[in-house]
């Protein structure tokens, strides 16, 4: 996908057809601070996931959760992966 079609900015209405929400879950995912207001292709991606949860029976407040455990566990790997490559490199230094 190009850089200028991530973003390119949405409607809520557009968001909602092409998500399968409601234009009121997407404004309150707006509101919740699941999703930027400026509501982008990456936005659209979180919105799926949104709404994959929602037909599990997952309320807002638990996608919340669910979408903070996610990013943290996101995080976390992008750490471990840098500390890897940080042994890998002075291991490399040590030979």
């Amino acid at each position: 996908m190009s850089q200028e079609r991530r973003k390119t900015h949405l409607t809520i209405s557009v968001a909602a057809q092409h998500t399968g929400l409601s234009h009121h879950i997407v404004r309150r995912c707006v509101r919740l601070g699941l999703v930027s207001e400026e509501l982008t292709e990456t936005e659209l991606a979180e919105l799926r996931r949104i709404r994959r949860l929602v037909d599990l029976g997952v309320n807002l407040a638990g996608v919340q959760v669910i979408l903070g455990m996610r990013r943290q566990v996101e995080e976390l790997r992008a750490e471990r992966a840098r500390l890897a490559a940080l042994v890998a490199s002075s291991r490399r230094a040590e030979r």
